[in-house]
């Protein structure tokens, strides 16, 4: 565990739960292992500061994590079990994965192989998903909130961020514009109209992280790094790209656009592009999922199989169909994304891709709002 020292909270009760230990503490709030007698199992118990108890805004944000994790159940996602309010502290408690996060792995290990790359990637890819279709954006996709068991399964964490489509705006908490610098979409840094591509931006970065061990975009600030986010091209150092195949590196650029009208659409496209920078690491040969430095090995390695990054079997009928898609990922998607798209040539690859039967491209008229697909389940009346 993180810390030993004394903590008045060890062996309370939270509803159903005893704290046995502490696990780790953040900006808002510490975790804690927890039990669960009824259950015979281990839990994970994050508590809300009691500074922040007074906060509304805090308070909100705290029970909004519980109320949009709660109802996503996916295999690629830790389930949020139970929140609530005892003795003046709210609680919320999670499953507990035995592991580490990728962010640890990284520092540790330094960059991954590209196959352990694409293959981590491609189950937080899954579980993103699963969030957009429920209608959630997670908003902070980052090494920090993978998580990756000793089984090797990988698992998102802290939606503590996260936002209903219903309500898009990235503007939050007093005027503050709120995610991690290094992995917020342009769009999100300048607080416009957000929908699921920011989580797609947040991935690209993350997993242009992974086969680099370093970040894209850097600075001495927070403000200079979210200035260089949205004015410097995406950098692609030879020393780790020019022996990866074109369709990693399109993956990579097509996931990072940005201008969002220019990024992947969706998740089902985010999942095409990896499958196909998976299939020619496959036919170059680059196929090992080792570390490429010992250290925090997990029992079995994330993305250990041919099937196990939800590429191929179970992935959803939608993803099957995209997957099958000859129009989702023509070259001009994933090609160079430095001109942005002129309204006119917008419209008309949108009617096109209409007449065809694929995925219309998002459009956004200046001042207007994002349009949306299809009627989806909305976290009604919780904002």
């Amino acid at each position: 565990m993180a810390e030993t020292e004394s903590d008045p909270i060890i062996g309370q009760q939270f509803g159903n739960v005893v704290v046995k230990g502490i696990l780790g503490r953040g900006g808002m709030g510490a975790v804690y292992l927890g039990y669960h007698p009824g259950l015979d199992m281990k839990v994970a118990v994050k508590l809300l500061p009691d500074l922040f108890v007074g906060r509304k805004e805090l308070v909100e944000r705290f029970l909004r994590e519980a109320r949009l994790s709660g109802k996503l159940q996916h295999p690629n996602i830790v389930r949020t079990l139970d929140v609530g309010y005892q003795n003046g502290v709210y609680y919320l408690v999670m499953e507990y994965v035995e592991g580490v996060d990728a962010q640890r792995l990284l520092q540790h290990e330094g960059r991954f192989s590209p196959m352990r790359a694409i293959n981590i990637a491609g189950f937080v890819a899954r579980a993103l998903g699963e969030a957009h279709a429920q209608g959630v954006i997670h908003r902070d996709i980052k090494p920090a909130n993978i998580m990756i068991g000793r089984d090797g399964k990988v698992k998102v964490t802290d939606f503590g961020l996260a936002r209903s489509l219903q309500t898009t705006t990235a503007l939050t908490l007093s005027n503050q514009v709120l995610g991690t610098p290094h992995y917020m979409a342009p769009e999100q840094i300048k607080s416009m109209d957000i929908d699921e591509r920011v989580d797609i931006y947040a991935l690209g970065i993350t997993l242009w992280q992974f086969l680099t061990g370093t970040l894209p975009f850097d600075g001495p600030t927070p403000m200079a790094v979210l200035m260089a986010a949205i004015n410097d091209p995406l950098p692609m150092p030879d020393e780790h790209f020019k022996k990866l195949p074109r369709e990693l590196r399109e993956a990579i650029v097509a996931m990072t656009a940005k201008d969002p009208r220019r990024r992947l659409p969706n998740i089902a496209a985010v999942l095409a592009v990896l499958k196909k920078a998976r299939d020619a690491l496959r036919a170059a040969g680059l196929d090992s999922t080792a570390p490429l430095k010992g250290g925090l090995s997990t029992s079995t390695d994330p993305g250990h199989g041919p099937d196990s990054a939800g590429f191929d079997s179970g992935a959803d009928e939608a993803v099957r169909r995209a997957l099958n898609s000859a129009v989702l990922t023509r070259p001009e998607d994933v090609g160079s994304f430095t001109k942005p798209l002129g309204q006119a040539e917008l419209e008309a690859r949108r009617r096109e891709r209409e007449a065809e039967g694929g995925i219309p491209s998002p459009q956004r008229p200046t001042g207007r709002p994002l349009p949306r697909g299809p009627k989806r389940p909305t976290d009604r009346g919780h904002h």
